[in-house]
């Protein structure tokens, strides 16, 4: 933190601002609870009063009361999280015996302060931290909350010239479903933290190159790297002298210093050791850095130019790309548990969840979505919202009616509970109350909210193991599930708003995967095929493989353009099928054809002609057209038989899509075309 006696002062203007706050009920010394403005329900418990007259020192009253006001006018509180005066007491008690004559709390600095009271509460019996020790007790954290806001308050720079940038005080666009809002410079060593400032304001605010996401990483990085220089160089206020032997022990560092941090899924840092990933952003945010400087000619920029510090030898093998194809989705059998229990999961995060499926938008775009994003047109409805990532405005993409169902849920609860106050931006799934409040609901909140989900639930994968939620995960079902049902790849990559293929051909991938999979558990069953003579036969892949020569491979990869309305037809393109020009009724079934299979996903499509040959049949009794009758009876009894042979064993279900027959001439007519 900044020493607050070198650079901020309260001024008379600072006073006269709170003042004009505090007046009328915000200027009485007891506010009762019934009589408060942002009173928004009826008052029912016993402490009715906030009392202030017990504060001796007229300037610290002000500030307290001052800070109370305006967490509740702007709704960060609600007025039964305020309602503690218990939590104030204790910090009074402290002030008055340890500094009874300053004029305001940031006359002493924070660290200072904080010290001294963490004395006073420790023999007060008071703890410091909560039971669960990993976060600040009800004190401390209400003694940092108000000194932080003093202190902002009192501040009247630059933002950018502060060691701590607050998101709301830069005036640039970001990511409202973050909670992330500070970047801090406190921990960048003091010979380089002016220049550090120089260039993560340049990137951030004028060029406007990174975005605050990123801008964050950036830092982390470029501050470890200075860092190290720091410990290296002691006495170096710049990295002119920058060599190649200082970024080969920094790489070495990188390579051999644990990554530190925590993560829910235990299995991501394995033992925290250095990623592929981690060495490979360590070395290139600094090559950035290091170019930037030189290319805009800063007095702080290495001498020896970027290209001769930096090969691209330094880099790990293991690029973005190969970790970007272990890429994690949300598998059928975890979503079926998730819907099997979804009851179970906090209402709010339900239709958050619905939509996140169904619509492949990333976590941020659904919940930074308004309440007027669902449009109906001729063809159905669909979902209008921003592309943050890509900078797509008013994307679309068509949801269902069940979908459409939940939204507009969503948008009259909305509707009846939100204000112009509590949710400005007509956000579909706003904060309504609280730190966050006016902003949407964040993906960090799902995200842990998902998580509890699924160790209350028990939702676990194949193997039996916990299954640990990413919310982009979500997107990636989304795109993997299109490819799965056979939709082209350009209309994927623009239904998903991808700027590039590049993430398109991922999902295609992993289609290729999933059906190796389901090919190798599932080559052992069977499903029906006609005899020469037309009888319904039960057929076995592994028997067709040997007696018959399949050329499986072929059929994987041609699955969509083997498909009819009746069945797979499994001759190859190469071979003249001399049934091409029967059209009056399907010549695969008329004429027995051998390459022509059929499994349990056509049951729909027999049916369906089974009932409407029946229908005919009863018409032309009715009218006498026994002819008619006699011509369609052999297929109504052909197509009884085929739907027969389809259920007499369960499991056999669409696995039919990989057969290929040839007789021993066929094959060797392949052969000769093919030289």
């Amino acid at each position: 933190m900044d020493k607050p006696d070198l650079l901020v002062k309260p001024s008379r203007n600072h006073i006269e601002k709170m003042e004009r706050v505090l007046v009328g009920y915000w200027g009485s010394d007891n506010w009762d609870a019934e009589l408060c403005p942002v009173l928004d329900k009826p008052w029912n418990r016993n402490n009715k009063y906030l009392k202030f007259d017990y504060i001796s020192n007229s300037h610290l009253k002000r500030e307290i009361k001052y800070f109370f006001a305006k967490r509740l006018l702007e709704r960060s509180w609600n007025i039964r999280s305020a309602w503690r005066g218990h939590i104030v007491k204790p910090l009074i008690s402290f002030m008055d015996n340890k500094y009874p004559n300053i004029t305001s709390f940031i006359d002493v600095p924070r660290d200072t302060l904080l010290k001294d009271y963490k004395k006073y509460l420790i023999n007060k019996g008071k703890p410091l931290r909560k039971n669960n020790l990993k976060s600040n007790s009800d004190w401390v954290r209400f003694f940092l909350t108000l000194y932080d806001f003093l202190f902002d308050f009192y501040d009247e720079r630059e933002e950018t010239d502060k060691d701590v940038w607050n998101i709301n005080n830069l005036n640039i666009e970001y990511n409202e479903v973050s909670t992330a809002r500070i970047l801090s410079f406190e921990r960048v060593p003091v010979h380089f933290k002016q220049m550090l400032k120089k260039y993560i304001k340049e990137c951030l605010i004028i060029h406007q190159t990174l975005s605050w996401g990123s801008i964050r990483n950036h830092l982390t990085v470029i501050n470890r790297f200075l860092t190290f220089l720091t410990i290296r160089h002691p006495g170096w206020k710049d990295i002119t002298k920058l060599s190649r032997e200082d970024i080969l022990e920094y790489i070495f560092f990188l390579r051999s210093t644990p990554m530190g941090g925590v993560s829910n899924n235990k299995s991501f840092y394995e033992g925290h050791s250095p990623s592929a990933n981690h060495v490979y952003t360590g070395i290139q945010y600094i090559k950035r850095f290091v170019t930037y400087l030189q290319r805009f000619e800063w007095l702080e920029a290495p001498v020896t130019s970027a290209s001769k510090l930096f090969i691209k030898e330094d880099l790990p093998r293991l690029s973005w790309r190969e970790e970007r194809d272990k890429i994690k989705y949300i598998p059928d059998e975890i979503w079926e548990q998730v819907i099997n229990n979804i009851d179970k999961l906090p209402s709010k995060y339900i239709p958050i969840l619905i939509i996140l499926e169904a619509s492949g938008f990333r976590i941020s775009d659904v919940l930074s979505l308004k309440i007027d994003c669902l449009l109906k047109k001729e063809d159905g409805y669909w979902l209008v919202g921003d592309q943050g990532k890509v900078k797509y405005k008013s994307h679309k993409v068509p949801v269902s009616d069940e979908v459409a169902k939940v939204i507009k849920a969503q948008q009259s609860l909305i509707m009846d509970i939100a204000s112009k106050e509590t949710n400005p931006n007509n956000y579909l799934f706003p904060t309504l109350s609280g730190s966050r409040v006016r902003k949407p609901i964040s993906s960090v909140s799902l995200s842990r909210n998902l998580n509890d989900f699924a160790v209350k639930c028990g939702i676990t994968d194949r193997n039996g193991i916990l299954f640990y939620f990413n919310n982009h995960a979500f997107r990636h079902r989304y795109g993997v599930n299109l490819i799965n049902n056979g939709m082209k790849l350009l209309h994927v990559q623009k239904l998903m708003a991808h700027a590039s293929p590049e993430m398109t051909l991922v999902y295609a991938k992993i289609h290729d995967n999933t059906l190796r999979k389901e090919w190798e558990k599932t080559r052992d069953l069977g499903a029906i095929r006609l005899d020469d003579k037309g009888k319904v036969v039960f057929a076995d892949l592994n028997e067709q493989a040997e007696q018959n020569g399949l050329e499986l491979e072929w059929i994987r990869h041609n699955m969509d353009s083997i498909r009819l309305d009746h069945g797979f037809c499994v001759k190859s393109p190469k071979l003249h099928c001399d049934f091409l020009s029967q059209t009056l009724e399907p010549p695969c079934i008329k004429n027995n054809c051998r390459s022509f299979h059929v499994d349990q996903t056509f049951l729909p499509y027999y049916e369906e002609q089974i009932e409407k040959i029946e229908s005919d049949i009863e018409i032309y009794r009715k009218s006498g057209r026994t002819r008619s009758i006699e011509i369609i009876q052999p297929k109504l009894s052909r197509y009884k038989e085929i739907v027969n042979g389809l259920k007499i064993e369960d499991g056999i279900f669409g696995l039919s899509k990989v057969r290929r027959e040839y007789t021993d001439k066929e094959r060797e007519e392949v052969k000769t075309d093919g030289q």
